[in-house]
């Protein structure tokens, strides 16, 4: 009986014991590597105490990782192997969006013996990339873009042999890429908005998509990658003035030849092949003379004939009111000239015109300038009484002679900001080769003004005839989409939030629904008097809906512009194929506001849905979304609506053979409200 009682006391005693020690709570990482990756996050916060790693849950006497569970015991921002050998070890780090302001640890860092993924995306880190992080050998995802990090990328790097991620864009390095990256089958590479020199390395771009490759806006110099192409030239531009590779630059100059071969034992060239040499180079130098020489007499020819052909004419420029739009002879060489080097920014000085008021003159009848007459639409709420008041009063002569600015350039024209006296400001467009005739874009263009919509900009004024067709806007001095989502690093605005996105996109979808059913069903008759239902007779497409056609309003309301102007007519046989192309454009404009990533200026945004596709298929689907859209997200109830907002984008642009037709711009505009109507509620409870 007593030694029945005195187990039963050594078995209490331990109980006891266990139950005030401070055990660590099971995992396979060992207390030297929780305790060296919260001194991690401690530099990384700038050593404020310990708070940051309070406040993200990192304790050192918790295990991070429980074997068999994914989910960290440290919170959302570590994630855990659940399977395999790396079974209970840490598989990634995600910091994103922390306001972090410290330095990297390389060597605090490492002690993870199993960390795949760092992702430090979007802080303020200081100081540099360092050497040690080398010693992280089973890295395949290295994201430190949007920090103030400086100094060398350094070559260290290159030995990851597992890397096939590395984003550093928008930080201050400098010097030159490390030469070994080219080695590794990379499938993503992000390096713009630094201050990289050098060439670029020779990458293997076979793996990496178009959107996912960027070296623009450094120093860099050089030949372009092989098959660099599919990437487009604002992956590359701007550079150092030496960047070469066709088709997107110059072609590169020719290496220098390499020493004769001719010389004898004793190192003496042969004097034959001097002589020849000497030959060839007189040849040439002679015929540089001659070249030379027909250029001169050609440009001093063309001179004289252009001034008689203007003096004919009668179309001299009058002083003080800058350049006129007839001196295309200064204007076309020097616009060339712009567009040859650089993407073109640079401001024109006139409205330029097609050839049709040369000929008409050449005809022998009077300038056609003198006869345009320049009609006149009505207008909506959205627009000022200014601009209205502005478009009032213009005539078509004095637009072409007044000092423009150039906007943009895209695949269906130009646009142009133009002041006129009083200084208001308008936005011109000009239309390039549009395919519908005068009377069809006459009737289309007053149809658009007479939709009043909040969210469609309306035509203040437009001209057609022949091959010239111009139409005239409000200036919306506010910007695009596109330049807010992918604007450049100097952007004074913070990223667009979730809710300010929705906000976007239920707004556009809103004014696309409208201008897809005007007269159907009665639903958007009611926004027309009796008298202008005759002029709206039907619903009509956009034609070319993207970003940069998504403006903002005085109010940071967005707005769609150039409604109407490509599409083709309304009661042809391609109109139901026009609709469908704007629902597909619309959930392009939708996958660039949950993913952050813009499309070609040429391209119809394929590749990027072709992207996001293969992603989901991997199921990353976490993958897809701007990385700020997800840091401001809040609850995983906003991740959800998210999400759904997502499928709804997939269904308008999913074009796969088998799959249900795609939804209307109405049925879009439905489900997008229906979103955001749970999103209100939500913020509503939380609030």
């Amino acid at each position: 009986m007593a030694k029945a009682l005195t187990l039963t006391t050594l078995a209490a005693a331990l109980l006891v014991l266990l139950a005030c020690c401070p055990c660590r709570v099971r995992g396979d990482e060992s207390p030297d590597v929780t305790a060296s990756l919260v001194s991690f996050l401690t530099a990384l916060a700038g050593d404020d105490g310990g708070q940051t790693a309070i406040r993200l849950g990192w304790n050192a006497s918790i295990s991070p990782c429980v074997p068999g569970n994914k989910i960290s015991l440290w919170g959302k921002t570590v994630h855990c192997f659940d399977a395999g050998g790396n079974n209970g070890h840490i598989k990634r780090i995600d910091l994103d969006v922390q306001g972090l302001n410290g330095t990297i640890d390389a060597a605090l860092l490492c002690a993870a013996p199993a960390l795949r993924v760092v992702n430090l995306y979007n802080n303020s880190l200081r100081g540099g990339l360092p050497e040690g992080i080398s010693a992280c050998s089973g890295l395949t995802q290295l994201i430190v873009s949007g920090n103030q990090l400086s100094g060398n990328l350094p070559p260290s790097v290159a030995q990851l042999k597992s890397l096939q991620v590395i984003e550093v864009s928008r930080n201050n390095f400098s010097g030159e890429l490390p030469g070994d990256l080219s080695k590794h089958g990379l499938v993503r590479f992000l390096a713009n908005d630094n201050h990289f020199s050098g060439t670029i390395p020779d990458f293997n771009l076979s793996n990496i998509h178009g959107l996912s490759f960027d070296v623009s806006n450094n120093n860099l110099t050089g030949s372009i990658p092989k098959n660099a192409t599919r990437f487009g030239q604002e992956r590359f531009w701007p550079n150092a003035a030496g960047i070469c590779g066709g088709p997107l630059f110059a072609p590169c100059p020719a290496p220098p030849s390499s020493p004769s071969e001719a010389d004898d034992g004793d190192g003496k060239e042969d004097d034959k092949d001097k002589d020849k040499k000497r030959t060839v180079r007189k040849i040439v130098m002679y015929l540089g003379y001659v070249l030379l020489g027909a250029a001169v007499l050609a440009f001093v020819l063309y001179r004289i004939c252009f001034k008689k052909k203007r003096s004919k004419l009668g179309l001299k420029s009058k002083p003080g009111r800058g350049r006129s739009v007839y001196d295309s002879s200064r204007l076309t060489t020097a616009t060339t000239t712009t567009s040859a080097t650089t993407p073109s920014k640079t401001p024109a000085y006139s409205l330029p015109t097609s050839g049709e008021h040369s000929a008409a003159a050449d005809a022998g009848g009077a300038p056609a300038a003198s006869l345009v007459l320049l009609h006149r639409s009505g207008t909506a709420s959205i627009t000022s009484n200014a601009a209205a008041a502005a478009a009032k009063e213009l005539r078509f002569e004095d637009l072409l002679k007044f000092p423009a600015e150039l906007l943009g350039r895209g695949r269906f024209g130009s646009s142009y900001k133009v002041v006129v006296p009083g200084g208001t400001a308008l936005a011109v467009k000009r239309v390039k080769d549009a395919a519908v005739d005068e009377e069809e874009f006459r009737r289309r263009m007053e149809r658009v003004g007479l939709a009043k919509h909040p969210a469609v900009l309306p035509p203040l004024a437009f001209y057609c005839a022949m091959q010239e067709k111009l139409v005239v806007y409000e200036f919306q001095s506010n910007g695009s989409l596109a330049k807010l989502l992918h604007g450049s690093i100097e952007n004074s605005q913070g990223p667009l939030d979730w809710p300010a996105r929705l906000h976007i996109a239920a707004k556009v979808a809103d004014g696309m629904a409208f201008m897809h059913t005007m007269l159907r069903g009665g639903g958007a008759a009611s926004n027309f008097s009796s008298g202008e239902k005759a002029a709206a007779d039907g619903p009509i497409a956009h034609g070319n809906l993207k970003a940069s056609n998504v403006l903002f309003t005085a109010g940071m309301d967005p707005c769609i512009s150039e409604y109407g102007i490509t599409a083709p007519p309304s009661a042809g046989r391609d109109s139901a194929a026009a609709f469908r192309a704007d629902v597909y454009a619309f959930g392009v404009l939708l996958l660039e506001l949950l993913t952050g990533k813009a499309t070609s200026v040429q391209g119809d945004g394929a590749e990027l849905a072709r992207w996001v596709t293969s992603v989901i298929r991997e199921e990353w689907t976490a993958e897809v979304f701007d990385r700020a859209l997800l840091a401001g997200s809040g609850a995983g109830s906003t991740e959800q609506r998210m999400v759904r907002l997502l499928q709804v984008a997939m269904r308008c642009v999913d074009a796969s053979a088998g799959s249900a037709p795609p939804p209307t711009m109405r049925e879009v505009a439905s489900m997008i409200n229906s979103i955001r109507d749970e999103d209100d509620r939500s913020f509503s409870l939380e609030a």
